[in-house]
């Protein structure tokens, strides 16, 4: 059987000036924030202080201790785009602000940056914050379920698991606050349940779940109903296909720092040879991803092959439905693995759960414009630069310094 090649699906050409515009709302979308303090007390407003924040965060500052510091040593260059009329906010301006601000309300800003999510892949993935520990329980008081949209680079969505909780328990929670009609939705093994299915389902979007051991029975009849697609060596010397009629195959192989990988996905639309597939709400194809992965491709060693399982509720070709599944680690790689080893969340050991939110939020959007910003280099060293250069920092911040007035 001929594979099907991959393909990447095209970025669209408005994704860029798009961002310019939210970009440029910001001042107004901070403004309309709700603001916890005393009315007639209050020296430093919500969207000055939110604005110091971000560009601190911009400027390699961890939590609002850093950012108290920054604004003091950074005034005068912050007063060229905002008045700061009674000087520098302290750090416990914004540690109050930080704290009393609904983290939900600063979601808001990058859900509607993110836009309408029809047609838009959405990736559901766990984080703790590890740094924000309860001292008399030594556990995390923040631990994160994030809807990551792969196209934006940003979370439409976050719910906080509750204490004594499981990311499962979060999950429907964080379905019902989306619009995902016409999205698809990929989550790993901790949402292999015929429940998640269906809530996806009736909100109108299309799932691949990953199967694990944790559904032992799904589990093992899609292993079972893959090793019977699978022929024997011997037959496949003499067919000259690996894999049976019927299914449909897609293959990549791709060599990256010396580590060659060879991806087989294998996509069968046949459900009858499974008799519990009525379960699984709206299932159309039943996924089977082969790894085949080694340091050197020439250098004589076994490969290391790993087999995974999914279901998805899309009849998509087998190379979409393959860069789907790769891609739903976007969130791991361009967020998670951004937060700790960058900005490093999970050093950072503000307690409070909804200050130690807001702080994840503002990390995210500060990474979101740097990357925007057009300048070349990684966040971590744009982030280095932009605290030890005002006149480079200007340059990442222009658009917003655009929307305070500046």
């Amino acid at each position: 059987m001929e594979p099907t090649p991959t393909t990447t699906a095209p970025a669209s050409s408005s994704d860029s000036s798009d961002d310019l515009r939210h970009i440029l709302r910001l001042k107004e979308l901070f403004a309309t924030l709700p603001d916890a303090r005393v009315a007639g007390r209050v020296l430093h407003p919500l969207p000055e202080v939110l604005f110091t924040a971000l560009c601190a965060m911009l400027s390699d500052c961890e939590d609002y201790t850093d950012m108290g510091f920054f604004a003091r040593s950074q005034l005068d260059w912050l007063r060229q785009f905002t008045p700061l009329k009674n000087g520098s906010p302290s750090h416990d301006v914004f540690r109050n602000v930080l704290l009393a601000l609904p983290a939900d309300t600063l979601l808001e800003i990058l859900a509607l940056w993110v836009g309408e999510l029809s047609g838009r892949h959405i990736a559901i993935d766990g984080k703790v914050s590890r740094g924000a520990k309860d001292t008399t329980t030594g556990k995390s008081t923040l631990h994160l379920l994030r809807a990551w949209v792969s196209e934006a680079g940003l979370s439409v969505g976050q719910e906080a698991c509750l204490e004594k909780s499981n990311e499962l328990e979060a999950l429907p929670r964080l379905l019902a606050k989306l619009q995902l009609h016409g999205a698809t939705v990929t989550i790993d093994a901790m949402a292999g349940h015929p429940e998640v299915a269906r809530l996806i389902q009736e909100a109108g979007a299309h799932y691949i779940l990953a199967l694990k051991a944790n559904e032992k029975e799904a589990h093992q009849a899609i292993i079972a109903h893959f090793a019977a697609l699978r022929p024997s060596q011997q037959e496949q010397l003499h067919a000259g296909g690996s894999w049976a009629e019927g299914c449909e195959l897609s293959l990549a192989c791709e060599q990256n720092r010396g580590r060659y990988e060879r991806r087989e996905v294998v996509v069968s639309r046949d459900l009858g040879g499974w008799p519990k597939s009525w379960k699984w709400a709206g299932l159309q194809s039943l996924i089977c991803v082969r790894r085949e992965s080694m340091r050197q491709r020439h250098s004589g060693e076994a490969p290391a092959v790993e087999m995974h399982y999914y279901l998805s509720s899309s009849s998509a070709s087998a190379a979409e439905l393959g860069r789907l599944i790769r891609n739903h680690w976007s969130v791991e790689n361009q967020c998670h693995h951004l937060l700790d080893v960058t900005y490093h969340e999970d050093h950072c050991q503000v307690r409070d759960r909804n200050a130690a939110h807001n702080l994840t939020l503002l990390r995210e959007l500060s990474a979101k414009v740097l990357k925007q910003s057009g300048l070349k280099g990684s966040v971590r060293s744009l982030r280095k630069r932009c605290a030890l250069d005002p006149a480079l920092r200007t340059q990442a911040v222009l658009p917003i310094l655009q929307s305070f007035g500046a």
